[in-house]
């Protein structure tokens, strides 16, 4: 079982996970071809990384107690704002910025990296907010801030800072209204008590859609979609207008950067609605976060502005007239420097109990006591600044930093990573980390593949190629059958002055060509012939393409016709008769369906499939009540830039990954069942199905032992009429079915054998 997370494993996991996906892809039977294609899946430059980027700590600011001092914030803020930050601690300077201009009246936009803390720079100022009207005796229900997300993920994560925030504010209601919200307040508690096992549910929280509308929470949490819906349905009118309306203040939009083009426009007019029903002819604080919304001031100001119709300003040289707060980095310290240590320090310092003693005790056996804490030891420390220092301008990939950093010798990659985890357990006084470091793995769909055909080759590239970069030959698209593994090459033919050419597709425009490649046999079933769709019969012509140019000649044709290509091989060759742009069919087996004949595209979903489970395996399990949860609490966030796609990967990934999951289980099962005996019954292995499946935590505990026994089943039977016949656990030879018969030919049972 995992208990920490290696980012290196974890890498190493997810790239030869992919490696063995892309080589499931295509079963090709030519030999020569295959190895190439492995060699280069093997080589290919499909992944990048690991890479290592480091983000310098902020500067600090005013404390949460010094504004409150000043006035900037009220002075019954104090007892709400601890349990989100506390009161001593120093707040980042873009932090308390966009707090003074926010509590000021202006509208902002906050740009700051990952993990700077976006979140509470606008919503410490809308609680603010809501403190000085609860003291002043005004605050009934309606709605005060809205905070619109552009995914339900995201505002599943701010609801549950929002639990912890105002846990000791029963007076400030919120509020997630979402697709999965539950109707009414009985269905609401009933899914959180299954959601959150062992956790009170706070007064404040409202749940069901029917208790929101009753009465409208002080913060609502949804996403645009979803708004566009509350403002049509007139059972959410409540919301907006009616006794509980005319209270709206904040508008919060999160990851602005998302939205751009026609979902720009479409957010934007959505605001113009929502302004016209609540505020009428006053105004909103109107306040936007993202990491990547740009770095032009005046660009990203008019971007605001014409997303939320509201005035924005960027004045050089006057800070009172800048809505745009940006982040501001620490300088790297100055020497002198210390050390290097040892790499096996940097090891101790890293799974200590208690790193920073380890720290002070290395820096006092150096001989350079006398540092204020371990934090500024560390940071002082000769190879974390040389780290930092390589790192200060872009990232870099891991192996290369090993490399500068560490002498040879030594397992440099353990080093270095030793080095990054010590730095990032390793904090300040006011919780920022010595190195606070991200690991970064890419990751990219093929673009088919592309082999040659001449004696030199065969050459696979995974990458658009016309001509070989190894032996110069030209190289063409090609496919396989799924079934038989049979090669296609795929192309157009384009007329020349010395006759056909051969290559691979380059217009839309153009009709895909297919050719199967050799001169095996083909298989013609009659009846299928007959029943097959006019247009879509598989009629070829035989020909000979040249290896060496593509061009393409009739049959028995002894030399290339189009010359200069040095009398390269020749290639038999059939051209199939096939107006459709997929093969219906395979020549050499007779299997017949859509798309039998597949080309080396890894596609969106099943590649995304196969990276998120290497990486949601890798993750280690929560701790505490979480870890009873499936999955031991493991959780994954997935982004796409595309709600449809979003909306059809979550439930592809959750059958992709039970389908795995339940194969496991089911091998898991035939090892206890066949212990004894190599072979086993499908009732045997049921019942051992389902102690797999208890043991795994598979269920949840309510579930009766009739009903699991009756899911597993169908896991059993579901797995030995598979139709993926490559993936299934038969077809990769883990096991075998057989009907067993008494020798008069009764039937007795199906046996499995492991």
């Amino acid at each position: 079982m995992t208990t920490s997370f290696d980012p290196l494993a974890t890498s190493n996991l997810i790239v030869e996970g992919y490696r063995r996906y892309l080589k499931s892809l295509l079963p090709v039977r030519d030999p020569g071809i295959a190895a190439a294609l492995d060699h280069e899946i093997a080589q290919s430059r499909l992944t990048k990384g690991p890479l290592l980027e480091a983000a310098p700590p902020y500067k600090h600011g005013a404390t949460l107690a010094d504004l409150v001092a000043e006035g900037v914030l009220n002075s019954s803020f104090p007892g709400l704002a601890s349990r989100a930050v506390p009161l001593d601690r120093p707040l980042y300077r873009h932090q308390e910025q966009a707090i003074r201009k926010i509590t000021a009246g202006r509208n902002v936009i906050v740009a700051t990296g990952t993990g700077s803390g976006k979140t509470e720079s606008f919503l410490l100022p809308i609680l603010d907010a809501l403190s000085a009207e609860h003291a002043a005796g005004t605050l009934g229900p309606g709605v005060r801030a809205l905070l619109l997300y552009p995914m339900n993920a995201l505002a599943n994560d701010q609801i549950k800072r929002l639990r912890e925030a105002l846990a000791v504010a029963p007076h400030i209601t919120f509020g997630r209204y979402v697709g999965a919200t539950p109707r009414t307040a009985r269905e609401a508690a009933e899914k959180f008590a299954v959601l959150n096992p062992g956790q009170p549910r706070l007064p404040n929280e409202l749940l069901s859609r029917a208790e929101m509308r009753e009465t409208p929470p002080h913060i609502l949490l949804t996403n645009y979609a979803m708004l566009e819906y509350l403002l049509l349905r007139p059972a959410d009118l409540d919301l907006f207008e009616g006794a509980h309306g005319g209270h709206w203040s904040f508008i919060a939009v999160d990851e602005a950067h998302v939205y751009d083009g026609a979902k720009a426009a479409e957010l934007a007019m959505l605001l113009r609605r929502l302004r016209d029903r609540v505020a009428g002819g006053r105004s909103l604080r109107c306040i936007a976060t993202s990491a990547t919304v740009g770095d032009d001031p005046l660009a990203v100001t008019e971007f605001a502005q014409r997303l939320f119709d509201a005035d924005f300003e960027w004045v050089p040289g006057d800070t009172s007239r800048q809505d745009l707060v940006g982040a501001t980095r620490r300088a790297m310290p100055e020497g002198p420097f210390w050390g290097p240590l040892a790499p096996a320090s940097y090891l101790f310092i890293a799974g200590s109990a208690d790193p920073e003693a380890e720290v002070l005790r290395l820096a006092e056996a150096a001989g350079v006591a006398g540092y204020a804490d371990a934090a500024t030891a560390l940071a002082h420390e000769h190879r974390i600044a040389d780290l930092r220092a390589l790192l200060a301008e872009r990232p870099r990939p891991f192996t290369d930093l090993a490399t500068e950093l560490f002498d040879p010798g030594i397992d440099r990659n353990e080093a270095l990573a030793a080095l990054v985890t010590a730095g990032a357990r390793v904090r300040d006084s006011s919780g920022s980390a010595v190195l606070s470091a991200r690991y970064h793995l890419f990751t990219r769909a093929s673009e088919g593949a592309y082999t040659c055909l001449s004696k030199a080759g065969p050459h696979v590239s995974l990458a658009r190629r016309e001509t070989c970069g190894t032996c110069s030959a030209a190289m063409f698209e090609f496919g396989a059958c799924k079934r038989c593994g049979a090669v296609y090459l795929s192309g157009s033919v384009r007329h020349t002055s010395d006759g056909l050419v051969f290559g691979p597709r380059q217009l839309p425009t153009e009709r895909r060509t297919w050719l199967l490649a050799g001169d095996a046999p083909v298989v013609v079933d009659e009846d299928d012939e007959t029943l097959e769709e006019p247009g879509r019969t598989l009629d070829t012509d035989d020909g000979v393409l040249c290896a060496g140019c593509g061009s393409l000649s009739t049959a028995g044709t002894t030399g290339c016709t189009h010359g200069g290509c040095g009398g390269a091989l020749l290639w038999p060759v059939r051209r199939l008769h096939t107006k459709a742009d997929t093969v219906s069919g395979c020549l050499c087996c007779g299997a017949r369906g859509a798309a039998m004949v597949r080309q080396f595209e890894t596609g969106g979903d099943a590649a995304a499939s196969v990276i998120t489970t290497a990486l949601y395996q890798a993750l280690p399990p929560a701790e505490g009540e979480e870890a009873d949860q499936p999955g031991e609490g493991r959780k994954l966030l997935l982004f796409s830039d595309s709600r449809q796609a979003a909306a059809f990967f979550a439930p592809y990934l959750e059958t992709s990954y039970e389908t795995i999951q339940h194969r496991r289980l089911i091998l898991d099962a035939l090892s206890s069942a066949t212990a004894d005996d190599e072979t086993a019954h499908v009732d045997d292995v049921a019942f051992h199905l389902v102690r797999a499946a208890d043991r795994a935590h598979v269920f949840e505990r309510r579930r009766s032992r009739q009903e699991r026994q009756r899911e597993t089943s169908l896991w059993l039977m579901a797995e030995l009429v598979a139709t993926d016949d490559r993936q299934s656990l038969e077809g990769r030879g883990l096991l075998r079915a057989d009907l067993g018969r008494e020798p008069g030919g009764c039937l007795l049972g199906l046996p499995l054998w492991a």
